[in-house]
């Protein structure tokens, strides 16, 4: 039989693998289970507050008189989220799983107690960000935990039951936001946490073995790609900051802004080099992203495609509630109620590619473009909603849309990621996969950031006082001071910035499914050469081997 490609690594200089860590002694139904508990909580509280703001930037801005930086709540946290995925896999193989686990639901805990009592907007970002290192941990030793405690046979169970996660914290989010900040206080979406986090730490704490526990000495700790680390969040935390805050706090042509962005492009590719030349000439550090993973164009085009699509979908989760809440002056309840055409679609049609595979799993990577070029329509329709008093029935349709492209979109690169890639660089993989995805939402809020203020500020100097557009931009809640005419003006701004965010969106989202349509045409020049045995055997799907050897075998009884 034939074997599917993989990525070649023969001409890599090799590149130091962790020690073999002792065998995880088989746990018991029960104790699995409990374990799979506690992740599930501590995941569910992490992806929880990627988007539990969402509803609630309004309210924290306005008490905190500081509207201008309201996506510094969402990206700071996102920022530190996003770059702590890569670092801390290679933390449980140097520090110890268990360790790591339970240290970044402490990190997470601690922090998201901090928000809650913060008394200014710089002090809720700096404490977002720490919270946001924890978050990033938990999400990605969440995986590696279970992969590293349950048998392939029972994998598909746990591995459903926790990716579920995803789909109730997303709809939840925006909703608990809306019904936290209006019935009660914003400070709470902060302090919940707290009770989960317990529960959760106190869970793991007794139930997960001792799994590649590491003593730490000197030795250890030589091998962390600290500077790795360091570089993959300083150059996205230039970059970002001079995307949002261009044209805003300064113009665009201002040092700073020139300044930061030539810093950030420039950190990426030193970024990039660092991680080549200690994989090349390090036999001690262990690289947080192996350049030889872009060897794959199939890989390649992968990752630019989940980094495009994260614009539409970050893009969407945030400004869409500030759209309801500030052009249609609905509840903060209410908008994350409005929010749940997409929310409700996008797992549902991320269950689809699961039914397909053992029946039509030639057929599967056509899906991600498919769904690219849904995300493609849906984004565009809400770029083109103009001014209305009324939420238009449109509206919901083209959420669909949206949901349903990233619904298809996000499990088939998971697959194609095990598709692709050798087994050894899997985590690696599918952490840079999610990387580029919330680094793509980053960059496109950034750059919507700077389109509203761009937008107010030279759409509505004719319209408000110096002090009224001062305090506009300090709290939307002023809009219930104007005249109805000055009312009408500022919506229709806010409004037009709002389908401008979205044009830029769907910009991406198009690029994205060009990426998509290559990332597709290399993928099914592999799955030519192999058989459906191959491809089965490639994701780890044992029942579609065993069925697929049933009906082989049936085939030869009848002939």
């Amino acid at each position: 039989m034939a074997t599917p490609q993989t990525i070649d690594v023969s001409n890599e200089a090799q590149v130091t693998e962790s020690e073999p860590s002792a065998p995880v002694p088989l746990l018991s139904d029960a104790r699995l289970y409990i374990i799979g508990l506690g992740i599930w909580i501590a995941l569910f509280l992490a992806a929880f507050e990627t988007t539990v703001v969402a509803t609630s930037l309004v309210d924290i801005t306005s008490e905190f008189q500081d509207f201008n930086r309201a996506s510094w709540i969402v990206v700071v946290y996102l920022l530190t989220y996003n770059g702590f995925l890569l670092l801390s896999s290679k933390l449980c193989d140097i520090l110890g799983i268990k360790s790591m686990f339970l240290g970044a639901i402490f990190i997470f805990g601690v922090f998201s107690i901090a928000c809650g009592a913060a008394q200014n907007m710089t002090q809720l970002i700096i404490f977002r960000a720490f919270q946001g290192i924890g978050g990033g941990g938990i999400y990605c030793i969440s995986f590696i935990l279970m992969l590293s405690i349950i048998t392939k046979e029972k994998l598909g169970t746990f591995s459903g039951g926790i990716s579920s996660v995803f789909a109730i914290a997303s709809i939840c989010g925006p909703l608990l936001g809306g019904v936290i900040t209006e019935k009660s206080t914003w400070r709470w979406i902060f302090y919940l946490n707290g009770p989960g986090v317990v529960v959760a730490f106190a869970i793991l704490y007794f139930a997960i073995p001792d799994i590649n526990q590491v003593k730490m000495n000197r030795q250890t700790l030589s091998r962390i790609d600290f500077g790795g680390g360091f570089l993959s969040v300083a150059w996205s935390i230039l970059l970002v900051y001079a995307l949002q805050e261009g044209g805003a706090e300064y113009p665009w042509s201002h040092s700073v802004i020139l300044g930061t962005l030539i810093s950030g492009i420039v950190g990426l590719f030193i970024f990039a080099g660092y991680e080549w030349y200690i994989a090349k000439k390090s036999s001690v550090i262990e690289p947080i992203f192996p350049l030889r993973l872009l060897k794959s164009p199939a890989f390649t085009y992968l990752v630019l495609t989940t980094f495009c699509i994260g614009v539409p979908i970050y893009v969407t989760i945030i400004v869409i509630p500030q759209r309801y809440q500030i052009v249609n002056g609905v509840s903060p309840i209410r908008s994350g109620v409005l929010l749940l055409p997409m929310l409700v679609v996008s797992p549902v049609m991320s269950l689809i590619p699961g039914l397909a595979l053992k029946t039509y799993w030639r057929y599967v990577p056509y899906g991600f473009a498919v769904g690219a070029l849904l995300s493609v329509a849906g984004s565009a329709g809400l770029g083109v909603l103009g001014y209305s008093d009324k939420i238009e029935a449109k509206t919901y349709g083209f959420l669909v849309l949206l949901g349903a492209g990233m619904g298809l979109v996000m499990p088939i690169g998971v697959m194609l990621v095990k598709f692709i890639c050798d087994p050894k660089d899997e985590a690696v993989a599918l952490g840079a996969q999610n990387m580029t995805r919330v680094l793509g939402g980053l960059v496109g809020l950034a750059i919507g950031t700077a389109i509203l203020h761009q937008k107010v500020e030279h759409g509505l100097p004719g319209v408000l006082s110096p002090e009224q557009l001062h305090a506009l931009l300090k709290s939307p809640q002023v809009l219930a001071t104007l005249r109805p005419d000055q009312l009408i003006a500022v919506k229709k701004v806010y409004a037009a910035s709002y389908d401008l965010q979205f044009n830029m969106a769907t910009g991406f989202a198009a690029l994205g499914t060009v990426f998509s349509i290559l990332t597709t045409y290399y993928i099914l020049q592999v799955m030519k050469t192999i058989d459906a045995e191959d491809f089965f055997s490639t994701l780890g799907l044992k029942k579609g081997v065993d069925q697929v050897k049933t009906e082989s075998e049936k085939k030869a009884e009848d002939a």
